[in-house]
């Protein structure tokens, strides 16, 4: 019976990787920048040079949704990183707090982008919240500028 046990425990040891233990702080970045300079880093698609900041604090993120799937661009700060992956994160506009996806799952941010200066180019989705049935609204973005 005690060899039984010990067999046991060694087997339901090795189910779990030992370095994943140890790889808390691991940086997960499943996308290379398109773009990068000494400055900043851009996932995604292209990001023009001459862009105009839409202000998130003026204005009620129903009338962005009006605006017929026009891409808007955004700054703020990232917050809040999705560690396993990257795969999305909050910007934080200092008014408010928004959920940020990317279009199609094309691109990943790393994962350790959190409290950097950013540029966000995307347009809002409407979403329903599965457990309680509110709506809420989402940015699905097509590229993103990451200061360093």
């Amino acid at each position: 019976m005690k060899q039984f046990i010990i067999l046991l425990f060694i087997f339901l040891i090795s189910l779990f990787p030992v370095q994943s233990l140890f790889a808390q702080d691991e940086v997960i970045a499943l996308s290379d920048p398109i773009v990068t300079t000494d400055h900043y880093d851009i996932y995604g698609s292209v990001i023009e040079e001459n862009y105009s900041l839409s202000d998130l604090s003026m204005m009620d993120i129903s009338e962005f949704e009006a605006e017929g799937g026009s891409e808007f661009y955004f700054s703020g700060i990232l917050s809040e990183v999705c560690q396993s992956r990257g795969c999305n994160f909050y910007l934080d506009t200092g008014d408010r707090q928004i959920r940020v996806r990317f279009l199609d799952y094309g691109f990943f941010v790393p994962t350790n982008s959190g409290g950097r200066q950013t540029v966000v180019r995307g347009g809002f989705v409407q979403k329903q919240d599965e457990e309680t049935g509110e709506s809420f609204y989402e940015l699905l973005s097509s590229a993103i500028k990451i200061y360093k």
